[in-house]
């Protein structure tokens, strides 16, 4: 079942940045939509439609260097996101 409240599309994505977080091949095309989804999280917006008008072309002109430190903060936004939902939901 596909969620569509902010909280449960965030949790969605969650799941799926520790998949390819623990994958061997390289999955940058989820990191960088995880990453997209999670900054519009963060910004308030509706992740519903930010999901269903997703283009990967929105890093494009975006340096290789501020995706490097844009992930690293997404790396640390996760984190905390799933220390909150363990503790949510009872897991710790």
């Amino acid at each position: 079942m596909v969620s569509t409240s902010n909280d449960g599309i965030l949790s969605e994505y969650l799941i799926k940045y520790a998949l390819a977080k623990s994958s061997e091949h390289d999955r940058p095309a989820e990191l960088l939509e995880t990453l997209y989804i999670s900054e519009r999280f963060q910004a308030g917006d509706d992740l519903k439609l930010v999901r269903q008008n997703y283009d990967h072309g929105v890093w494009n002109g975006v340096s290789a260097s501020e995706i490097k430190r844009r992930l690293a903060a997404l790396d640390e936004f996760m984190k905390d996101l799933a220390r909150n939902r363990a503790a949510m939901w009872g897991l710790t």
